[in-house]
């Protein structure tokens, strides 16, 4: 009996000891191969890039790269950054004339453009019958104006003129940094846009085909 339970236990501890040598070769006792596959690698979800609001200095996010010109008019703002951000708390002037821009988040590198009139024939309108005055062919100027406080217009951030200098926004568009004194885009009588060239930076203008 004693030789019996000695042979019990050999097998058992042999059994054992086979276990052990498959677990950690990567075997089962038979020779197969079963390795545990590894979890596959799950690249993270992009995060979310929250829009910078007003008050952030967005407004320095914003070039103005084209003026649409007469009644049915326009300007054009583009967000030169690579982050979305909102049009809220800005104003485009033109004098003392004022518009508040709309809630409205433009994509990075995205142009919107704000018109004068009902917006018909232009791509990317987010307001219309912006009251900053009248877009005149001849000579103008237009500046983006980050709000300080509610209400009103506060830092300039983007200003333009064409045509002739000075006009009512030159001044202090030049204490600011932002204008030479002197300086001013062409334009005519006849001009109906003008567009700032991408590679040389200078401001040229269309007028009317035929």
């Amino acid at each position: 009996m004693g030789g019996v339970m000695k042979h019990r236990w050999a097998f058992f501890i042999l059994g054992l000891s086979l276990l052990i040598t498959a677990a950690c070769s990567g075997q089962s006792p038979g020779g197969n191969i079963s390795a545990i596959p590894s979890p596959p690698e799950v690249a993270p979800a992009p995060a979310e890039v929250a829009p910078v609001m007003a008050g952030s200095g967005v407004g320095s996010f914003f070039a103005i790269n084209e003026v649409g010109l007469g009644p049915n008019g326009f300007v054009a703002l583009t967000n030169f950054t690579g982050v979305p951000a909102s049009l809220a708390g800005l104003y485009l002037c033109q004098g003392s004339d004022c518009f508040a821009l709309p809630e409205v988040v433009v994509e990075a590198g995205q142009t919107v453009r704000v018109a004068a009139g009902d917006g018909a024939g232009h791509e990317d309108v987010v307001a219309t019958r912006a009251a900053f005055g009248d877009l005149r062919p001849p000579d103008g100027e237009i500046a983006l104006y980050e709000a300080a406080e509610a209400g009103g217009p506060g830092r300039m951030t983007v200003y333009f003129q064409w045509g002739s200098t000075p006009h009512k926004l030159t001044q202090p568009a030049i204490d600011a940094g932002l204008w030479v004194e002197g300086g001013y885009g062409p334009s005519s009588q006849n001009a109906t846009r003008l567009f700032k060239v991408e590679e040389s930076g200078l401001w040229l203008f269309d007028e009317p085909q035929g």
